[in-house]
């Protein structure tokens, strides 16, 4: 039998197979805290899940993050850093045996990378997004055999030998996004854009190179993407106002933040462009395969359930994380420069699963949809799941009792922390539905700890798919956890939360 190094979040130890009173004691007094709260459900959740959490080298971090896709083809065209990479894809569709004439499903596709990789093998798949910047960037990748290569180095020659203008349009600002970008890197951006609209070329070329417009906002600009927000860089208009407004305030000023060398607009251009043409010139000699892609439009919460049921073989998917990062503002140059403004990304951020301190509570909203469709016992059933579970349960009471003692920075996570697994369950209720026997699921997420509590999302997903019918298989442990969420670490360090690929299949009714 294959022997396994033990993993741990916190004090937690990862079993294998079997426990001991010594693997229950240490899981008792990681949970425990200092007390204020009861731990006992969680403690009896990873007993009665200790045989299936499994270390393993086969998954690796860089796989389960976008760092894979850096170099991959096609898909570093964007960076996504939200996303999961090509590789893993690939790798559990080799597990779940699945080839062409199966279809796979991903309900949180982000930049498309399961429907790009399964579009590759010739396999069937839907996606499910709600993100703007990440249709545009299916669009422009799923594409890949029809451009004319001939055309785009035309574009890179031209780009090469012109000097670029300054365009007296600025950029489509939002609120956090304002001065984003030193002025004449800005004016130089608007000046390609409205180059690249007037250039005697394909309409297809034209979606391609504002696409790559937009893949470099981030590089020719003050900000940096940093989970919860946009980081700016100390050289930028708003750092220098802010550090003002708080020295007025007798307050220390902000730490430092350089992002390193800003890029040129032209220069990050033609590094971007190049790639997308070496992609291309590569990707185009493969031989075509069939199948059929379709990235859908729209909150998961509504997508899903409108789905036929039991047509799908497989899914992938990694739902945005309980972790308060919140991608409208992570993605506001994208979004801003793809035209979506102030309220829409108001309402955009209302849409997504709750997981920012801002989102407000969906129930009421699902029961009427759900009503709407003829299905009010369906939601019935998730709510009374939600409710029977314990562990989730003493989760909320203890996140709740949290921000009773002030130990929570933000009292939002409460409602959060009730949403997100509230809608996940409504989530994995439809996947149910959807799949067909002996359909495999997994679910890559990442555990959290707000005021101190454990909350163990990998077992909590593991145990509400369980309720549903789903059979759990595995939930693979990924090594290098990362560290604790940056509002624990001033009180709890930088401990490790437990990073899992969920495994679970849909066995014979």
């Amino acid at each position: 039998m294959k022997t396994y190094t033990r993993a741990s979040q916190i004090a937690l130890p990862t079993f294998h197979m079997t426990t001991s009173p010594a693997d229950e004691t240490r899981v008792r007094q990681a949970y425990a805290n200092d007390g204020a709260t009861s731990c006992e459900a969680r403690v009896a959740l990873e007993l009665k899940y200790a045989t299936l959490l499994t270390p393993t080298d086969e998954f690796s971090r860089r796989l389960v993050s976008y760092q894979a896709n850096k170099q991959a083809r096609l898909h570093s065209w964007l960076k996504y850093k939200e996303g999961f990479s090509a590789q893993l894809v690939e790798n559990l569709l080799v597990k779940f045996g699945v080839q062409p004439g199966k279809r796979v499903l991903d309900p949180f596709a982000g930049s498309g990378t399961t429907l790009l990789v399964a579009q590759e093998l010739g396999i069937d798949a839907v996606g499910i997004e709600i993100l703007p910047v990440c249709h545009l960037a299916w669009e422009v990748k799923s594409r890949y055999r029809e451009y004319d290569l001939a055309e785009l180095r035309q574009v890179k020659e031209w780009l090469q030998e012109t000097s670029p203008g300054l365009s007296s349009t600025g950029f489509p600002h939002i609120t956090i996004t304002r001065s984003a970008f030193p002025l004449d890197q800005e004016a130089r951006l608007m000046w390609y854009a409205e180059q690249f609209s007037a250039l005697a070329v394909g309409d297809l070329t034209k979606s391609l190179l504002r696409f790559v417009l937009m893949s470099i906002l981030e590089d020719i600009s003050f900000t940096r993407k940093d989970g919860q927000y946009l980081r700016w860089d100390t050289r930028s208009a708003k750092a220098q106002r802010r550090a003002a407004q708080r020295l007025d305030r007798g307050k220390q000023p902000f730490k430092m933040f350089d992002k390193g060398r800003i890029l040129d607009t032209k220069e990050a251009l033609l590094t971007g462009l190049g790639q997308v043409i070496r992609d291309l010139e590569s990707m185009q000699r493969n031989g075509e395969l069939y199948g059929s892609q379709e990235l859908i439009k729209g909150t998961v919460l509504e997508v899903l359930p409108r789905l036929p049921g039991e047509q799908f073989d497989a899914v992938i998917t990694s739902p945005p994380y309980c972790n308060r990062y919140d991608y409208t503002r992570t993605y506001a140059l994208e979004l801003a420069f793809s035209g979506v403004d102030e309220q829409a990304i108001k309402d955009l951020r209302q849409e997504l699963l709750s997981c920012t301190v801002e989102n407000r509570s969906k129930l009421e909203r699902l029961q009427a949809f759900y009503s709407g469709l003829g299905r009010q016992a369906d939601v019935q059933q998730v709510i009374q799941v939600v409710a029977a579970n314990a562990a989730l349960q003493e989760v909320f009471a203890a996140v709740r009792m949290r921000g009773m003692r002030g130990e929570l920075n933000n009292k939002g996570v409460i409602q959060m922390v009730e949403g997100y697994f509230t809608e996940l369950a409504h989530v994995i209720f439809e996947l149910f539905r959807v799949c067909r026997t002996g359909a495999h699921v997994a679910i890559v997420n990442d555990n959290v700890r707000y005021g101190g509590e454990i909350i163990p999302v990998d077992l909590l997903t593991t145990d509400i798919a369980a309720s549903f019918g789903f059979e759990p298989e595995s939930i693979f442990v990924l090594p290098q956890r990362k560290g604790n969420s940056s509002q624990q670490m001033g009180k709890y360090g930088r401990e490790a939360n437990r990073k899992s690929i969920t495994m679970c299949i849909r066995p014979d009714s």
